[in-house]
């Protein structure tokens, strides 16, 4: 059985105690808080800026670590400029357009030459 505080061997799992605090809201009525902290956290895969997803049953809060998803990579001013343009205009020069910024934000391959 796992001990209280301890740090867990690889696979097995312990159990820490906490209580539940408060905080104040807005208007300085207390709400209820939980706050999780340790070097723990990190080794079992909660570093700083991971996404979580918290399931609530009665009575219990599983805490899960999302994997987080990689940002797209930056538009170009030029593309972003253009699809401001390309609302200002009729359907077909829409299209038309559409299809040239489409070409210009795919990632261009080098070849030899």
């Amino acid at each position: 059985m796992a001990e209280t505080h301890h740090k867990p061997e690889t696979g097995t799992h312990t159990t820490r105690c906490y209580t539940v605090g408060y905080v104040s809201d807005a208007k300085y009525q207390p709400v209820p808080a939980i706050t999780l902290k340790g070097h723990w956290l990190e080794e079992t895969g909660f570093a700083t800026g991971t996404p979580l997803e918290v399931k609530v049953l009665p009575g219990c809060l599983i805490l899960t670590a999302k994997e987080s998803q990689p940002e797209p990579p930056a538009e170009p001013e030029v593309v972003t400029t253009l699809k401001q343009v390309c609302k200002k205009l009729s359907d077909r020069k829409q299209r038309e357009l559409m299809d040239v910024i489409q070409v210009m934000a795919k990632p261009q391959r080098r070849t030899a030459g």
